[in-house]
């Protein structure tokens, strides 16, 4: 049994792993608790705290993306930072993140970005990325040289729960897309019991290095997610990939495209 502190409990991914893990640890929430009290080190040591996860993050909300995704990042590494000076013993650090700070939906490039300060360069994010990034930017400066804290990076890609929005969007698109698709033609999505159960492995493994980042998530078959989508697919034309990439390169980068290029990347290219 560990001592887990979830932080962003009350969203959907915090709340199903508070939920998931309190069968076998012992759960301390910041719906519960003051998040001044929780990040303290006196709490840690009273509690015998052995990881924190934080699952705070605002994915829609543009209005939250500054202050969820980068400033609280930012903050709670850096109050880590400190607390590895206390610390007499090993602990985990647990971060969501997501597949998208490294922009593969802009660019077909999954290599990290380095930011040059002297160099001015364009780097096409969206507003979310690019707070995820930063966030995450600051979290490996401060905790990657910590001691006695083992930090995991977890980087899913789009969260599939019950009844997924994100799912509905997609079977629209497709059963409207003019085009034939592979049938053998997969797309990476994270089911949360899939994240859940690769959560509890890494829980009860151990971890050796300081800083790791790990993608989660698994391919899923175009035609086991939209098998209705298989009965309309002999309706439609072929068109080849190269054809079809240079339509995604030649649409432009603004708001009226951005979801269309975003989607077309999602299940041809991704």
């Amino acid at each position: 049994m560990k001592n887990i502190v979830i932080l962003g409990s009350s969203g959907k991914l915090g709340l199903a792993l508070a939920d998931y893990l309190k069968s076998q640890n012992k759960i301390f929430t910041d719906t519960c608790i003051n998040i001044e009290k929780i990040m303290s080190i006196d709490f840690l040591e009273e509690n015998n705290i052995n990881c924190i996860i934080n699952c705070v993050g605002s994915t829609k909300e543009r209005e939250y993306f500054y202050h969820s995704n980068f400033l609280f990042t930012s903050y709670l590494s850096e109050k880590l930072k400190e607390f590895d000076l206390k610390l007499k013993r090993q602990f985990t650090f647990i971060h969501f993140s997501t597949i998208g700070v490294n922009a593969p939906f802009m660019k077909y490039n999954f290599r990290g970005i380095v930011g040059n300060p002297l160099k001015k360069v364009k780097i096409k994010y969206n507003p979310y990325e690019l707070s995820k990034t930063c966030g995450e930017y600051n979290l490996k400066n401060n905790l990657i040289k910590a001691e006695n804290i083992n930090t995991l990076v977890i980087q899913p890609s789009s969260i599939i729960f019950k009844n997924s929005a994100f799912l509905r969007k997609l079977k629209f698109f497709i059963l409207f897309f003019p085009f034939k698709l592979d049938k053998s033609l997969s797309i990476p999505i994270t089911p949360i019991n899939f994240l859940l159960n690769n959560i509890s492995q890494i829980l009860n493994s151990k971890l050796n290095q300081t800083l790791t980042i790990k993608k989660i998530y698994k391919r899923e078959k175009i035609n086991s997610l939209f098998q209705e989508y298989l009965y309309l697919n002999f309706l439609k034309i072929r068109v080849p990939d190269k054809i079809l990439k240079k339509i995604i390169t030649s649409l432009p980068d603004n708001f009226i495209f951005t979801s269309l290029k975003r989607i077309l990347i999602f299940i041809f290219i991704l």
